[in-house]
């Protein structure tokens, strides 16, 4: 049995998390969302103490994998429930959680320039950067 790691991540905006995942190849057909936390599961289908609101079922995270879940806490901040398992062998190590973050930044700021009236491109630079252009 895996053992999970709790990573407080600077999520607040559900919306703008659940599009960054999208971003990440995890649309409405790979993620679940929930407005009460539902429990997590182990590769062999054993019910976790960890639980999310928004969570990616193990059948999508990998081989032998485990539910991956983001639990929103009292302080507004999500924290993600990753096994060390998926961490060390799935990938979803710091490296994914930076392109998660990197994805949750680019969400928050189109919709924050689109309800002050923006519109929004989206421009990929070499080096891996996303540039935003916002035009009235």
């Amino acid at each position: 049995m895996s053992h999970y790691s709790e990573v407080q991540v600077e999520f607040r905006d559900k919306a703008a998390l659940v599009a960054a995942l999208g971003r990440l190849g995890f649309g409405p057909d790979k993620l679940e969302v929930h407005q009460e936390a539902k429990a997590l599961y182990g590769y062999q289908g054993d019910k976790r103490e960890q639980q999310g609101q928004i969570i990616i079922r193990r059948q999508h995270v990998g081989m032998a994998a485990n539910d991956i879940g983001f639990q929103q806490y009292s302080d507004g901040l999500y924290r993600a429930h990753i096994s060390d398992f998926d961490r060390k062998e799935n990938g979803y190590n710091d490296s994914w959680l930076g392109k998660l973050k990197q994805s949750y930044g680019v969400e928050k700021a189109k919709a924050e320039a689109k309800k002050k009236g923006y519109r929004v491109t989206e421009e990929k630079q070499g080096d891996g950067r996303i540039r935003l252009v916002c035009r009235r």
